[in-house]
């Protein structure tokens, strides 16, 4: 049972924790459904503009949201 608690920890909090900031990020985005987020060219973050629909796909990959004042990483 032990392990089971460890698995669940590791990898189904986070998942989790995850897809509710991914959700927030969709709620909050602009009124034409477009998010500015950073994206990961190479090694640094630059901001883009994406289609809200093209979020998912954008965080699997390393991309990630503004910091609390609207900079990336």
């Amino acid at each position: 049972m032990n392990v089971a608690r460890k698995l669940v920890m590791v990898l189904v909090v986070p998942a989790v924790m995850l897809a509710l900031f991914a959700v927030n990020i969709v709620a909050a985005g602009g009124p034409n459904g477009k998010t500015t987020i950073c994206h990961l060219a190479s090694t640094r973050y630059h901001q883009i503009t994406i289609s809200n629909s093209a979020l998912p796909a954008h965080f699997r990959h390393g991309d990630v949201a503004l910091d609390a004042y609207g900079d990336c990483p």
